[in-house]
């Protein structure tokens, strides 16, 4: 008797949060890679406020709350929303502001993995009650993703240095979803072992990297990768395997995302 009775409470407890859900009407993104994933599961229309980064949320003119470390806390609370979607570089404060108004906010961490955006994507769906789309979504890019990787597996392992910034150098480290990028197409990140992101481009000369992507974020991209192809003697210049990869791809996660610039790395080491 008391195992049904907890049956019931979990399924009144399902439903319950099932319809706060689809009760979701207006929501704010105050991450530009949230955003993307609200358009990506079908629910732009659910959209009312996003940060002045959203490229294409502020193209189709929805109201811009500040950024993600500056929030404009005056428009967040007249705009209204049912929920207020963020990640951790929100300041505490403000999200302790925004609460104390009665808004609801859900703070997310940085995926750390592929299957971790996956799972986010399908988190945010649930929270804006968007799931079919989501799994829609999902499932295609984990074929996506499992069919290179499958490609990837008889290929030759390549050193890989991947760049996402200049002045310092910064390099993709283990343990966050960028260096999937590397592994899931049989890539050796140079960078692994190392625990901060700065590295001096002696010490990439002396690992010498097979192939060298640069994301393309605040424009350096094209700068960097003249400079790399001066060095004639490491191996990714020999091999002209120097490439500009786009940032709003590979630096933004969601599932589409992911498997856009994956795409793109396993052209640039099979190529």
């Amino acid at each position: 008797m008391n195992l049904i009775k907890v049956k019931l409470v979990l399924v009144f407890m399902l439903v319950g949060l099932l319809g706060s859900a689809q009760q979701v009407k207006r929501v704010i993104s105050l991450t530009p890679s949230i955003t993307e994933n609200i358009y990506l599961i079908g629910a732009k229309s659910k959209l009312v406020g996003c940060t002045s980064y959203c490229t294409q949320a502020v193209k189709d003119g929805v109201e811009q709350t500040g950024s993600t470390v500056n929030v404009n806390i005056e428009k967040v609370f007249a705009l209204k929303p049912d929920i207020v979607l963020t990640m951790k570089l929100t300041k505490d404060q403000d999200v302790a502001a925004m609460r104390k108004l009665g808004i609801k906010v859900e703070v997310m961490e940085t995926p750390k993995t592929f299957d971790g955006i996956c799972e986010q994507t399908l988190h945010i769906a649930k929270l804006v009650g968007a799931t079919e789309e989501a799994d829609k979504v999902v499932s295609s890019a984990k074929a996506s993703v499992d069919a290179i990787r499958k490609k990837s597996a008889n290929t030759n392992k390549s050193k890989i240095f991947f760049q996402i910034g200049a002045s310092p150098i910064f390099t993709v480290l283990q343990n966050t979803y960028m260096d999937d990028f590397i592994t899931i197409c049989n890539g050796e990140n140079i960078a692994n072992g190392m625990n901060k992101g700065t590295i001096t481009r002696e010490s990439v000369l002396v690992k010498n990297p097979d192939v060298i992507v640069i994301a393309a974020m605040g424009g350096f991209g094209v700068e960097e990768q003249k400079v790399w192809n001066t060095y004639k003697g490491m191996s990714a210049v020999k091999k002209e395997k120097v490439f500009i990869i786009s940032s709003e791809t590979s630096c933004s996660p969601t599932p589409a995302n992911f498997v856009s610039a994956l795409e793109d790395v396993y052209k640039f080491v099979n190529e």
